[in-house]
């Protein structure tokens, strides 16, 4: 086709132009035996210098649904991933889980397996695997994760569909959105109608009334020990700045549990850490402010005297199995504007001077009594993990976006870095684990003038595919400095087993199963994929300088993989001599 020929309005190259139009920037793909339509799309408006979004090609599903993760977490804007039928939706794996869970804004469209065999039909069946990739119900592999699913039933509505995937994905709570559409379907003549924008608005997430701000603003003044517990306030960075000025004109102590974003300065006053359960059975009054698992009931509970309320864009979390908090009052709204009204409230209340100073004593008592006590230095030159999360401290500046993965060390490295920059921490809200690296991507393209830092276990470093990652990496020019946290093994499982069985069989003998090649060079996965600097550091006189090196080079556009040997979490070796037989 040549430039001067007009482009044939096909259902996939509506579904792109309008795509732009409803702020689409990327689509993350995997290209497959579906998408004949869509690359012959691709091709047609690319030569006729029409706008769709930038393709970026992924060698995995991990990667690309990971990386519009990592973009919409920091924009808020619904990024597409396009995937391959029922294989690709299944090569999504955990990443569908992880989008979910972090309530992501995303629009997953897989293609379906055609289903005549007319050849006067355009799209028709040509290959074998049209027969055995024709899955019966394909949208079950992801449905329950998702906000909404659809199959495109005319090509003629491709762009009307994708209007409201959007904006359902987009609406508060927001999540991922699932669409479906058969190969023919998307060789069929669009509509030529023009999407009407101001048609399509996302709704405004709720508040809550002045009476409402005004009652809990007077529970909270009148409290001798409130406590604020978050994880995902911080999405919107405003929410934080109001948090601040709420917690300073009355005194809240305020822990984070698993944060996904930086909700509260972490060097100030008021932060008592992010310990889960801390202050729990202490607090006479506890504020929950979009949290999803505030403590642990077995560890311990709020006292019978104590005033529980919730402010959450999903205060009944519908997408969880079974889950229960109790509380007097909760309110499914928008924390920043339900902050902001009780800030207004506080303009008109009287604050008890004494009763503050006791709040604030109370704080620091606390803090005292939560901080983590310092690791015993290592011998023979040997790196703990006290000391990496020192050296990454000092690589932190104004520029830094972190990006963290790595499950228990979550407690250490929160409180020696003490992040207190709004929009430069984020974390996984699933447990799906390879997330960081590829989040990473979405990062740098969200914000191209940051600096990236992924820290992730060797565990979260194998299961994101490293060689998917970094060539995309190298080949959109999105450098990361990846730091691995190589203890040798998977921390979660032998954690998780001595919370069950402290003394147990596994514990006296140190067999756990879990752990990985004491040699393995996983750095050097990067380099070989996409070109990234790979370093092994093995003594901590080496590490602080070999981090600031390794920056150096992320800063000149080049990726950076810091491979870093901490004390293994356990000396089993496996093969085929692990285990033995009674005969």
């Amino acid at each position: 086709m040549s430039p001067s020929t007009s482009l044939t309005p096909t259902a996939a190259s509506r579904l792109l132009q309008d795509a732009v139009k409803l702020g689409v920037q990327y689509i993350f793909t995997n290209l497959g035996s579906d998408h004949p339509a869509f690359i012959e799309a691709f091709a047609c408006l690319n030569a006729n210098a029409q706008n769709m979004p930038q393709i970026m090609v992924c060698p995995h599903e991990m990667t690309a649904l990971s990386a519009a993760h990592g973009f919409s977490m920091i924009t808020r804007q619904a990024q597409m991933v396009l995937v391959h039928v029922d294989v690709g939706t299944q090569n999504l794996g955990c990443s569908v889980h992880n989008a979910a869970r972090s309530r992501i804004p995303v629009i997953i469209v897989a293609g379906l397996s055609p289903t005549t065999v007319n050849e006067d039909q355009t799209g028709h069946r040509t290959e074998f695997i049209h027969y055995t990739q024709d899955s019966t119900r394909q949208h079950e592999i992801v449905s329950q994760y998702m906000k909404w699913f659809y199959e495109l039933r005319s090509g003629a509505m491709a762009h009307e569909v994708l209007a409201r995937g959007i904006q359902i994905a987009s609406s508060c709570p927001q999540g991922p959105v699932y669409l479906t559409g058969a190969r023919e379907l998307w060789e069929e003549k669009s509509s030529t109608n023009a999407l009407n924008l101001s048609h399509w608005s996302i709704p405004e997430p709720l508040g809550f009334s002045d009476s409402k701000a005004s009652e809990l603003v007077d529970a909270l003044i009148t409290s001798q020990r409130p406590l604020i517990i978050t994880s995902y306030l911080g999405r919107h960075i405003p929410s934080v700045l109001a948090l601040k000025q709420l917690v300073e004109k009355i005194g809240i102590a305020v822990c984070e549990v698993n944060p996904q974003y930086m909700n509260f300065p972490g060097d100030h006053a008021c932060h008592i850490g992010y310990k889960r359960n801390s202050l729990v059975d202490e607090a006479d009054l506890i504020l929950l402010l979009d949290v999803d698992v505030p403590w642990i009931f077995s560890k311990v509970t709020p006292s019978e005297h104590c005033a529980v309320f919730m402010i959450d864009i999903d205060v009944q979390k519908h997408s969880l199995g079974f889950w229960h908090f109790p509380s007097q009052k909760s309110w499914q709204a928008d924390t920043f504007s339900c902050i902001n009204s009780m800030n207004q409230q506080l303009q008109n209340k009287r604050i008890d001077q004494s009763l503050f100073a006791s709040r604030i004593e109370w704080i620091e008592k606390a803090k005292q009594n939560l901080k983590l006590p310092d690791m015993p230095a290592l011998p023979d030159d040997r790196i703990h993990l006290q000391d990496l999360c020192k050296a990454v401290k000092e690589l932190i500046n104004e520029k830094t976006i972190l990006l963290f993965e790595s499950p228990t060390a979550t407690e250490r490295l929160l409180f020696t870095l003490e992040m207190n920059q709004p929009g430069s921490y984020f974390a996984n809200g699933g447990s799906g684990l390879g997330w960081g690296i590829n989040a990473a991507i979405g990062a740098k393209l969200a914000k191209p003038q940051s600096e990236v830092i992924s820290f992730v276990g060797d565990g979260s470093f194998i299961f994101g595919v490293p060689s998917s990652t970094y060539w995309v990496g190298k080949t959109y020019d999105t450098p990361q400095l990846t730091i691995v946290v190589n203890n040798r093994g998977w921390n979660a499982p032998k954690t998780s087993t001595l919370l069950v069985h402290p003394n147990g069989q596994a514990q006296s003998h140190d067999t756990y199963w879990i752990t990985t090649g004491h040699e393995s060079r996983f750095a050097d996965i990067a380099q070989a994929a996409g070109g990234a600097k790979a370093y092994r550091v093995t003594h901590l006189s080496k590490l602080g300088s070999s981090l600031q090196e390794a920056l150096s080079l992320v800063r000149s556009g080049q990726s950076a993989v810091v491979d870093v040997v901490l004390p293994a979490i356990s000396a089993q070796t496996l093969g085929h001599s692990t285990q033995t037989f009674n005969t």
